[in-house]
């Protein structure tokens, strides 16, 4: 029994060391407006702006707010995408 606890605690404080938190990430296009709470990321996305590559009309563009880290091999993310969407074609999502 000590060894099964011993080794749940072990896997809680190993999955809570390797864990990426958001403060440890890096912005690509600073959002003005941006701030971690509770551990969510809450960021004001400057109008107009967005993320495109090499779409069928031939341009691309990437000026919207990108918060990331860098990671190889395999992984796994979490994540819940929510936002005050007010016109067609307003999303957000993981890249």
């Amino acid at each position: 029994m000590k060894k099964l606890l011993f080794g749940l605690l072990m896997a809680v404080v190993a999955q809570t060391s390797f864990a990426q938190t958001l403060e440890k990430m890096q912005w690509f296009n600073e959002s003005e407006q941006w701030e971690i709470k509770d551990k969510t990321l809450l960021m004001f996305v400057t109008p107009q702006s967005d993320y495109w590559r090499i779409s069928h009309y031939g341009f691309t563009v990437d000026d919207a707010p990108f918060y990331y880290a860098t990671y190889g091999g395999e992984f796994e993310a979490k994540v819940k995408v929510t936002g005050d969407y007010k016109a067609r074609f307003d999303q957000a999502g993981l890249m």
